[in-house]
This record gives structure tokens, C-alpha cells and sequence, in this order.
């Protein structure tokens, strides 16, 4: 029986929110809506922040791709729950101000 937070299940859905992250911000950027939050990316471009949403999308693709993880699961599995939580709300903050336009 497969678990509820399985781990691929887990890198997909980060994937997809990391990149409808970077769209989102890219586009907000690109527009003046928002500001970046985020002080490592706050002083890059629209379009580079894009970039690097999409190679970190990358990353997280070669890793479902792979046997990852083959130890420590359960310390896995919770770091990539903090990380889904954390995309989460920041998805949540990207539909409130999308519908404010």
C-alpha cells in the first residue's frame, strides 16, 4: 500500500509548485504588483528568477527520476513535507494577490 506522502509524490508536487512559483513571480515582478520576498532572489531579474525556478524544477525532476532516496526515508519524507508546506503557502500568497488585480 502506498503511503500518503510518498516520496516521488512528494518531488512531483514540489516541482510544479516551485515552477508556478517562478511564473508567478516572474510575472508579478515583470508587472510591479509584487516584491520579492525571498533575500537571495530579491536583487535578480524577473526573467532570472524564472531561470532559476526552472533549473531548480530540473533538479527536483532528476531527483523523482532517480532511486532517491534509497536511505533514510522517514528523514526525507519530513523534509520534503516542510518543503511542500512552505511552497504551499507561498502558492496560497501568489493566488491572493493574482485575484486583487
Amino acid at each position: 500500500m502506498r503511503r500518503l506522502f510518498d516520496i516521488k509524490r512528494m518531488l512531483l508536487v514540489i516541482l510544479v509548485l516551485n515552477l508556478i512559483d517562478g511564473i508567478c513571480t516572474a510575472w508579478g515582478l515583470s508587472n510591479e504588483w509584487i516584491e520579492e520576498a525571498n533575500p537571495l532572489l530579491s536583487s535578480l531579474s524577473p526573467l532570472t528568477i524564472l531561470g532559476t525556478k526552472v533549473i531548480l524544477s530540473g533538479l527536483v525532476w532528476l531527483l523523482w527520476k532517480s532511486d532517491f532516496p534509497t536511505r533514510l526515508t522517514n528523514v526525507w519524507r519530513v523534509v520534503l513535507s516542510f518543503v511542500m508546506f512552505l511552497y504551499t503557502g507561498i502558492f496560497v500568497l501568489h493566488i491572493t494577490w493574482i485575484t486583487m488585480l
